[in-house]
This record gives structure tokens, C-alpha cells and sequence, in this order.
């Protein structure tokens, strides 16, 4: 059969994996109640904090009936990508082997899940939780992330949305970015009435080692928000990350 590779436009190339050191990235979640305070769109009524240091992981649902794989993709202490694949014991806990500074997905390998499965520290004492996987939704929906050591990623789009019954509400949208050093911003802030789309005509690069969290707010009361961003994750050839390094 003849290769039809020349035909393939260069997204569709990405997300085929055929665009060398170029992955797609999509970062999404949602809050069914978001509120007047700024934080990210995922699982918890919580303001998200990304952990502090590196650390093992416990994992376990609420419901007895999940029992399957979950595969867990994160950064070590160095920031370089690992993952861990852990099968999940109903409610009980279960601790993942390799020590995560940063959880960026999480989603089950069979089935669907019937609980909420939740993944962080202390899941039977006094929880912290650091991703979540809500019920029939096989995998964490949440806007944050953080970009691996010697990648950089580059933002292209970026869709929000605001439902509220009752009233055509606005809400506010803006962009929280935190690098390895501590220095934190919050840009992009703009208020919108159900659909926001940013459409970035040069792509909005993200460094590595950087936090990113894709944070909302209502303007007043209470309703579902939703957020959708999407680029391109680069491996950064040696030399380009050692210059990188070197300033």
C-alpha cells in the first residue's frame, strides 16, 4: 500500500506522533460550581496547590467496584517525565513506588470507573488531593499542568465556557504561570459571556519547569465553567536546552 504521509497536514501529524520531538498537549477541566474566586477548573471546590516537594503518591476510590489499572503520568524531582501504572483495590489505599513532584495525568486503563478516584497524600487521615478522576470520566479533567525538563510548550488556543440557568452571568477567565524559581504572574484576563475563543496566531511559549494553571471565576454566584487549551509539547534538542540553561 502506498504511503499517503505527504498528504498530512503538520497538526495532524503531531497528534499522529509522525512530527519528530513534537507532541500535542491538551489542557481541560471543568468546575460544576465555580465561584467568585480565581483557581482552576477540576474535581475539588478547592483552590489546586501543586506539591511542594516529591513524594509518593496514594490512590484509591470510593467506590468498591473499581479495581482497575490506573496509569499515572507525572515529574520527578528534576522535572523529567516518569509514570507509574497502579491498580486500583476499591477503597482502600494503595501508594504508588516512584516519588511524583507533579501529577499531569491520570486515567484508567479498562472499564469505567463508578467512583471518584482520587490520587495525593494522607487518603485516610486528613487528604491532600492532587488529581481526580470523577465518576464515568476514566481520566483526570483538570486545567493545570506542568511542562517537562528540556521541553517547552507552545499555546494555540484556548476556549472557556460559562453555563448558568437562570441568567446569562459572565465570568472572568485568566492565566496563572509560576516558574522553578517561585516568580508567578497571572495574565490573559478577560471577562466573557458563554463562549471565550482565543485563537493565537504566534503561539504563546511556555518554558520548562513552568506551572500552568488555566484559572476562572464567576462574577457573581455560582455555575459550571468549563476551560479547553491547545499546543504543542517540544523536546528541545541538547544544545538548544543547554543554552537554554546557560542564559
Amino acid at each position: 500500500m502506498a504511503s499517503n504521509r505527504n498528504y498530512i497536514d503538520w497538526y495532524s501529524a503531531v497528534a499522529m506522533g509522525k512530527s519528530t520531538g513534537n507532541t500535542a498537549q491538551n489542557i481541560f477541566g471543568y468546575q460544576t460550581s465555580a465561584d467568585t474566586n480565581f483557581k482552576a477548573l477540576w474535581g475539588k471546590a478547592a483552590a489546586y496547590v501543586f506539591p511542594s516537594s516529591a513524594q509518593q503518591m496514594q490512590i484509591k476510590s470510593d467506590s468498591g467496584s473499581d479495581t482497575m489499572n490506573v496509569l499515572i503520568i507525572g515529574l520527578d524531582s528534576n522535572y523529567d517525565v516518569i509514570q507509574e501504572t497502579v491498580t486500583l483495590a476499591g477503597t482502600a489505599v494503595q501508594t504508588t513506588t516512584a516519588s511524583f513532584l507533579r501529577l499531569n495525568t491520570a486515567i484508567i486503563l479498562a472499564g469505567s470507573n463508578v467512583g471518584t478516584i482520587d490520587i495525593g497524600d494522607d487518603l485516610a487521615g486528613t487528604p491532600t488531593y492532587y488529581k481526580t478522576i470523577l465518576p464515568g470520566n476514566g481520566r483526570c479533567q483538570e486545567s493545570f499542568y506542568t511542562v517537562p525538563r528540556g521541553y517547552c510548550f507552545f499555546l494555540y488556543r484556548i476556549d472557556a465556557f460559562s453555563a448558568d440557568a437562570n441568567n446569562i452571568k459572565p465570568a472572568i477567565f485568566r492565566n496563572y504561570v509560576a516558574n522553578s524559581t517561585g516568580r508567578q504572574l497571572n495574565v490573559a484576563r478577560t471577562t466573557f459571556v458563554g463562549n471565550m475563543n482565543i485563537q493565537r496566531q504566534i503561539p504563546f511559549k511556555y518554558d520548562e519547569k513552568t506551572d500552568i494553571q488555566m484559572q476562572a471565576a464567576t462574577v457573581s454566584g455560582t455555575h459550571e465553567i468549563g476551560v479547553f487549551t491547545e499546543g504543542v509539547l517540544h523536546e528541545q534538542d541538547k544544545q538548544e536546552h543547554l543554552n537554554n540553561l546557560s542564559g
